[in-house]
């Protein structure tokens, strides 16, 4: 399993970065679930946030989940997330990565860094990604944290495949090559015309099809 630690704020997880890691995962079929991390810290209007996000990506199949490492919240139901496999942490820095790993593995003290106050983005405490065990049945992987995602060994006319509300209508547009950007009876267009695909959806897929170097 993969897990992306999301905030909303300090440091900022932009929807765009969110859909290039779930690409990756996909590409490689490893289930993903998002976690919002600092609950504490969000107001009304960043929870309505929230549950507009999960909105888009639970209906293909990501969990979510909400709590406060800094508060201890939430983490019970991530252990119970997590137990029994291979877990693989990621994120930006400053999300709270390390803090996570230290609740799950006690006696670990992983170094926690602070957010620049300058950038608003996390310092890099953790250099490289380490193993350790939770318990005999589950480990996880504590990972860098990520300024940017590349995407490696996905080809145009393959990104689609990956965006599993694309894959769903494979072969039912006109053209076999369709590539979704412009092509007429395109059942892709046709569905976001019809609110049944997010348009955030489909600007990270715009994004990485015309990014050469595949970064957010």
């Amino acid at each position: 399993r993969a897990v992306l630690i999301v905030t909303l704020h300090h440091p900022k997880t932009s929807l765009g970065f969110i859909d290039r890691f779930l690409v990756t995962t996909d590409s490689f079929r490893i289930p993903s679930t998002i976690v919002f991390n600092k609950s504490d810290l969000l107001s009304k209007k960043d929870l309505g946030a929230i549950e507009y996000i999960s909105s888009i990506y639970e209906p293909l199949g990501v969990n979510t989940l909400l709590i406060s490492a800094l508060k201890k919240e939430g983490i019970e139901e991530f252990k119970e997330l997590i137990q029994d496999q291979i877990t693989l942490i990621s994120g930006h820095s400053g999300t709270g990565k390390s803090t996570i790993t230290n609740l799950l593995v006690p006696d670990l003290d992983q170094k926690i860094g602070e957010v620049s106050e300058s950038v608003k983005k996390g310092v890099h405490t953790t250099t490289f990604a380490q193993m350790f065990e939770v318990n005999p049945t589950t480990k996880i992987i504590d990972t860098p944290g990520i300024k940017e995602l590349g995407l490696i060994g996905i080809e145009d006319n393959e990104l689609s495949d990956y965006f599993p509300e694309m894959r769903a209508l494979l072969g039912a547009c006109k053209y076999n090559n369709c590539m979704h950007t412009h092509e007429p009876n395109c059942a892709v267009l046709a569905a976001i015309d019809n609110e049944e695909i997010a348009e955030s959806r489909y600007l990270s897929y715009l994004s990485m099809l015309e990014n050469e170097d595949r970064r957010w």
